[in-house]
């Protein structure tokens, strides 16, 4: 195997780790805005 393809699979590698990365921050930040949102809505319907 030369250099330069296994540079590109570890290029390639590292930025599908930086897309799961941030991908994830997205759906935990969406999931912490929504929560109290969650909560008042969930508190109205017991009242």
């Amino acid at each position: 195997m030369s250099q330069t393809s296994r540079d590109t699979r570890k290029t390639s590698r590292h930025g599908l780790l930086w897309f799961i990365a941030l991908w994830l921050l997205g759906v935990g930040g969406t999931a912490l805005l929504v929560l109290p949102f969650h909560l008042l809505v969930t508190a109205a319907m017991h009242h």
